[in-house]
């Protein structure tokens, strides 16, 4: 009896012990859940993803390929409080006359701008909207700048400025699942505001 206690306090001790590996596996269903997380491999799914990446709202790609737990929602589905954007990327000029920028130029508006544009925007086209961020070294082509006095930028109207951010051109994708819209209508503002200063 005495040595069975100490046994028992022993393997009790040496379980607790868990490094990087657990090699003691008393209780898988406690270890890993029967629930298919996210990132998991779905072995019930080996036949339902057969034609690759699917494409979820505003055509941007949804990550889940064959044996996938990520769950692509039907076709025509949108998140709650979501509007598709109704433009092409090759749409440019006609979003450019058609988008209003809807947000007010206020202070928090400018402020909230200049805050997404330096997370976002800067790192290309530099924080004063000259074209010159860090990673501009690494691309072959020129960055179009903003702010220069001679910038072509100076002439495109807000929603065209708009457009691009959110579908892309060129060597910039597209930031649409990266930036809400009512903040790239700030970073709008916040682009005029960088071309306004002398």
């Amino acid at each position: 009896m005495k040595y069975s206690a100490i046994a028992l306090i022993v393997f009790s001790l040496l379980y607790c012990y868990r490094p990087r590996e657990t090699r003691l596996h008393w209780l898988l269903d406690m270890q890993d859940s029967h629930a298919v997380e996210a990132q998991e491999e779905d072995y019930t799914q080996t036949e339902v993803f057969r034609e690759g990446y699917t494409r979820g709202a505003d055509e941007l790609p949804a990550w889940g390929g064959d044996h996938s737990g990520i769950r692509v929602p039907p076709e025509g589905a949108t998140p709650r409080n979501y509007a598709p954007y109704r433009y092409a990327q090759a749409d440019i000029e006609k979003a450019g006359a058609e988008l209003r920028n809807p947000v007010p130029r206020t202070a928090e508006a400018l402020a909230r701008g200049k805050d997404r544009y330096e997370i976002y925007c800067g790192v290309c086209h530099g924080l004063t909207g000259k074209g010159d961020g860090p990673v501009t070294p690494r691309y072959s082509i020129a960055v179009p700048a903003f702010s220069t006095a001679d910038a072509p930028t100076r002439e495109w109207s807000d929603g065209k400025i708009f457009h691009l951010m959110t579908t892309g051109r060129g060597a910039m994708k597209g930031y649409a699942a990266q930036i809400e819209p009512a903040d790239r209508w700030t970073i709008v503002h916040y682009i005029r505001a960088l071309q306004a200063q002398k």
